[in-house]
Protein backbone atom coordinates (compact mmCIF):
# COMPACT_ATOMS: atom_id res chain seq x y z
CA UNK A 1 0.00 0.00 0.00
CA UNK A 2 1.40 3.27 -1.05
CA UNK A 3 -1.20 5.77 0.07
CA UNK A 4 -4.05 5.48 2.42
CA UNK A 5 -6.45 8.36 2.28
CA UNK A 6 -8.65 9.18 5.30
CA UNK A 7 -12.36 8.55 4.82
CA UNK A 8 -14.33 11.75 5.00
CA UNK A 9 -17.16 10.41 7.15
CA UNK A 10 -15.02 8.87 9.82
CA UNK A 11 -11.92 10.72 10.91
CA UNK A 12 -10.26 7.85 12.72
CA UNK A 13 -10.73 5.27 10.01
CA UNK A 14 -8.54 4.97 6.90
CA UNK A 15 -9.63 3.62 3.53
CA UNK A 16 -7.49 2.12 0.78
CA UNK A 17 -6.54 4.34 -2.15
CA UNK A 18 -6.58 3.76 -5.91
CA UNK A 19 -3.04 2.37 -5.84
CA UNK A 20 -4.05 -0.29 -3.35
CA UNK A 21 -6.92 -1.50 -5.55
CA UNK A 22 -4.75 -1.42 -8.68
CA UNK A 23 -2.07 -3.55 -6.99
CA UNK A 24 -4.69 -5.92 -5.60
CA UNK A 25 -6.23 -6.39 -9.06
CA UNK A 26 -2.79 -6.96 -10.57
CA UNK A 27 -2.05 -9.56 -7.90
CA UNK A 28 -5.29 -11.40 -8.73
CA UNK A 29 -4.46 -11.43 -12.44
CA UNK A 30 -0.95 -12.77 -11.79
CA UNK A 31 -2.28 -15.43 -9.42
CA UNK A 32 -4.88 -16.48 -12.03
CA UNK A 33 -2.18 -16.72 -14.71
CA UNK A 34 0.04 -18.81 -12.46
CA UNK A 35 -2.86 -21.15 -11.77
CA UNK A 36 -3.52 -21.69 -15.47
CA UNK A 37 0.19 -22.13 -16.15
CA UNK A 38 0.16 -25.12 -13.79
CA UNK A 39 -2.73 -26.86 -15.56
CA UNK A 40 -2.56 -30.60 -15.85
CA UNK A 41 -0.91 -31.88 -19.02
CA UNK A 42 -1.79 -35.17 -20.71
CA UNK A 43 0.06 -37.24 -23.29
CA UNK A 44 -2.29 -38.91 -25.73
CA UNK A 45 -0.07 -40.97 -28.04
CA UNK A 46 2.23 -38.48 -29.74
CA UNK A 47 0.13 -35.46 -28.74
CA UNK A 48 0.57 -33.36 -25.61
CA UNK A 49 -2.50 -31.42 -24.51
CA UNK A 50 -4.21 -29.87 -21.49
CA UNK A 51 -7.68 -30.68 -22.83
CA UNK A 52 -7.79 -34.34 -23.96
CA UNK A 53 -10.87 -35.64 -25.73
CA UNK A 54 -10.82 -38.84 -23.68
CA UNK A 55 -8.71 -38.49 -20.49
CA UNK A 56 -9.07 -42.22 -19.74
CA UNK A 57 -6.95 -43.05 -22.82
CA UNK A 58 -4.28 -40.45 -22.02
CA UNK A 59 -1.41 -40.49 -19.59
CA UNK A 60 -1.40 -37.72 -17.00
CA UNK A 61 2.05 -36.15 -16.75
CA UNK A 62 3.55 -34.84 -13.54
CA UNK A 63 3.92 -31.05 -13.37
CA UNK A 64 7.34 -29.89 -14.43
CA UNK A 65 8.98 -26.60 -15.05
CA UNK A 66 9.06 -25.56 -18.68
CA UNK A 67 12.41 -24.91 -20.30
CA UNK A 68 12.42 -22.73 -23.39
CA UNK A 69 15.49 -22.89 -25.57
CA UNK A 70 15.61 -19.97 -27.98
CA UNK A 71 16.49 -20.90 -31.54
CA UNK A 72 18.76 -19.12 -33.92
CA UNK A 73 17.33 -16.18 -35.77
CA UNK A 74 17.36 -16.78 -39.50
CA UNK A 75 19.56 -14.48 -41.48
CA UNK A 76 17.97 -12.57 -44.26
CA UNK A 77 19.53 -13.01 -47.65
CA UNK A 78 18.79 -10.25 -50.09
CA UNK A 79 19.00 -11.52 -53.63
CA UNK A 80 19.69 -9.08 -56.45
CA UNK A 81 16.85 -8.67 -58.90
CA UNK A 82 18.98 -10.22 -61.66
CA UNK A 83 19.36 -13.46 -59.69
CA UNK A 84 15.64 -13.75 -59.01
CA UNK A 85 14.62 -13.62 -62.66
CA UNK A 86 16.62 -15.97 -64.82
CA UNK A 87 17.73 -14.47 -68.10
CA UNK A 88 17.20 -17.73 -69.97
CA UNK A 89 13.67 -18.04 -68.57
CA UNK A 90 12.91 -14.50 -69.73
CA UNK A 91 13.96 -15.39 -73.28
CA UNK A 92 17.12 -13.30 -73.15
CA UNK A 93 20.50 -14.76 -74.03
CA UNK A 94 22.43 -15.91 -70.97
CA UNK A 95 25.63 -14.12 -70.10
CA UNK A 96 28.79 -16.14 -70.79
CA UNK A 97 29.84 -16.32 -67.12
CA UNK A 98 26.39 -17.16 -65.73
CA UNK A 99 26.97 -20.90 -65.59
CA UNK A 100 30.65 -20.78 -64.56
CA UNK A 101 29.94 -21.85 -60.94
CA UNK A 102 27.93 -24.83 -62.20
CA UNK A 103 30.72 -25.85 -64.57
CA UNK A 104 33.17 -25.63 -61.67
CA UNK A 105 30.97 -27.87 -59.51
CA UNK A 106 30.59 -30.34 -62.40
CA UNK A 107 34.37 -30.44 -62.88
CA UNK A 108 34.92 -31.02 -59.16
CA UNK A 109 32.36 -33.83 -59.14
CA UNK A 110 33.99 -35.43 -62.18
CA UNK A 111 37.41 -35.23 -60.49
CA UNK A 112 36.09 -36.84 -57.32
CA UNK A 113 34.50 -39.71 -59.27
CA UNK A 114 37.69 -40.21 -61.31
CA UNK A 115 39.84 -40.35 -58.16
CA UNK A 116 37.46 -42.83 -56.55
CA UNK A 117 37.50 -44.98 -59.70
CA UNK A 118 41.30 -45.06 -59.72
CA UNK A 119 41.39 -45.97 -56.02
CA UNK A 120 38.88 -48.78 -56.61
CA UNK A 121 40.90 -50.11 -59.56
CA UNK A 122 44.06 -50.19 -57.43
CA UNK A 123 42.34 -52.02 -54.58
CA UNK A 124 40.78 -54.45 -57.07
CA UNK A 125 44.20 -55.22 -58.53
CA UNK A 126 45.59 -55.88 -55.03
CA UNK A 127 42.70 -58.22 -54.24
CA UNK A 128 43.09 -60.12 -57.54
CA UNK A 129 46.82 -60.52 -56.87
CA UNK A 130 46.14 -61.79 -53.34
CA UNK A 131 43.35 -64.13 -54.55
CA UNK A 132 45.70 -65.88 -57.01
CA UNK A 133 42.86 -67.50 -58.99
CA UNK A 134 41.24 -69.09 -55.94
CA UNK A 135 44.43 -70.30 -54.27
CA UNK A 136 45.78 -67.55 -51.99
CA UNK A 137 48.77 -68.27 -49.80
CA UNK A 138 47.90 -69.76 -46.42
CA UNK A 139 48.87 -67.97 -43.24
CA UNK A 140 50.25 -69.78 -40.18
CA UNK A 141 46.88 -69.82 -38.42
CA UNK A 142 45.15 -71.14 -41.54
CA UNK A 143 47.51 -74.11 -41.83
CA UNK A 144 45.91 -75.69 -38.79
CA UNK A 145 42.35 -74.51 -39.52
CA UNK A 146 41.11 -75.11 -43.07
CA UNK A 147 37.78 -73.46 -42.18
CA UNK A 148 39.50 -70.07 -41.67
CA UNK A 149 41.23 -70.46 -45.03
CA UNK A 150 37.94 -71.19 -46.82
CA UNK A 151 36.30 -68.16 -45.16
CA UNK A 152 39.18 -65.90 -46.26
CA UNK A 153 38.97 -67.21 -49.82
CA UNK A 154 35.20 -66.59 -49.88
CA UNK A 155 35.69 -63.08 -48.44
CA UNK A 156 38.35 -62.28 -51.04
CA UNK A 157 36.11 -63.48 -53.87
CA UNK A 158 33.18 -61.39 -52.55
CA UNK A 159 35.41 -58.32 -52.21
CA UNK A 160 36.67 -58.72 -55.78
CA UNK A 161 33.11 -58.97 -57.11
CA UNK A 162 32.06 -55.95 -55.05
CA UNK A 163 34.96 -53.88 -56.38
CA UNK A 164 34.08 -54.90 -59.95
CA UNK A 165 30.51 -53.68 -59.44
CA UNK A 166 31.84 -50.46 -57.88
CA UNK A 167 34.12 -49.89 -60.87
CA UNK A 168 31.21 -50.41 -63.28
CA UNK A 169 28.99 -47.94 -61.42
CA UNK A 170 31.78 -45.36 -61.16
CA UNK A 171 32.46 -45.67 -64.91
CA UNK A 172 28.74 -45.13 -65.62
CA UNK A 173 28.74 -42.08 -63.32
CA UNK A 174 31.86 -40.73 -65.04
CA UNK A 175 30.18 -41.15 -68.45
CA UNK A 176 27.22 -39.07 -67.19
CA UNK A 177 29.44 -36.19 -66.09
CA UNK A 178 30.27 -33.74 -68.86
CA UNK A 179 33.88 -33.72 -69.97
CA UNK A 180 35.71 -30.37 -69.75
Amino acid sequence: MRKIAPHSAEKGRLRPSFFFWRNAALLCVVAGTAATAQEQVYRCGQEYTNAPKDPSRCERLSPQSVTVIPGLKPTRVVMPAQAVVSTSAAGLPASPGADAPQKLRDQQARTIVAVELERTRQRHAELVQEYRQGAPLKTASEESSPQKYQERVANLKAAIERHERDMDSLQRELARKPAP
